[in-house]
């Protein structure tokens, strides 16, 4: 599938925006609990100085505290570096599983303040030539309007899978959501990427999910 969409574009410099925000925002998160463990540290090293014994196991605790940050910030950094990176890769065949394992990661704080939780099911790999970026940001344009709709707990399954030519991605809802609106909405804010994707938007009120439909481009 081919595209001419990228970054720069209105939908592109809103979902960068959006993304950018939330992962520094993680980002300033680890760096407060690091810091905290460091001026605790102080505290030791004070008391330390007035004569009082150092507990070793408080002293393990805290190093280790400190080390499951460092991890999770390593981990903010791969991700915020794949995401940076996607925006101007070209088209190649990718396995769409790992479109949305990555994008389900992406957006899982802003899920986490809406009360979502987002889960990947795929009954079998699917892949197409596509721009990771493209999909991805369609992805978010929908789960960002179904965010500034839901009120209670829920779950989100992202699929896809292959079927007479065409690829259909899955976002299971559940019951309770204005679906016409949303497919809606998501039709008129992501027409370009849509089109980009040779793609379309439906709604299922019966099984509660929202289909986009891609038709692969038959010349790549």
């Amino acid at each position: 599938m081919s595209s001419n969409h990228d970054a720069t574009s209105t939908p592109g410099l809103g979902f960068v925006g959006s993304m950018t925000a939330s992962i520094s925002h993680e980002i300033k998160n680890v760096l407060a609990i690091v810091n905290e463990n460091a001026g605790l540290l102080e505290d030791l090293a004070l008391l330390a100085e007035k004569g009082r014994p150092l507990s070793p196991d408080r002293l393990k605790t805290m190093s280790a505290n400190i080390r499951r940050q460092v991890q999770r910030a390593d981990d903010i950094i791969r991700r915020l570096n794949r995401f940076a990176h996607s925006t101007h890769e070209p088209a190649a065949t990718t396995d769409l599983g790992e479109i949305l394992e990555f994008t389900a990661a992406l957006v899982a704080r802003l899920a986490a303040m809406k009360n979502v939780t987002l889960s990947v099911a795929m009954a079998a790999p699917v892949a197409v030539r596509i721009r990771p970026f493209v999909l991805e940001n369609l992805l978010w344009i929908c789960l960002k309007n179904l965010f500034a709709v839901t009120q209670d707990n829920r779950t989100v399954v992202l699929g896809a899978q292959a079927l007479d030519g065409q690829i259909a991605i899955t976002l299971q809802m559940g019951a309770g959501l204005p679906l016409t609106a949303l497919g809606a909405q998501v039709a008129s804010e992501g027409q370009p990427l849509l089109a980009a994707l040779r793609a379309e938007v439906s709604v299922d009120a019966e099984q509660h999910l929202m289909r986009l439909t891609m038709r692969p481009a038959q010349d790549e």
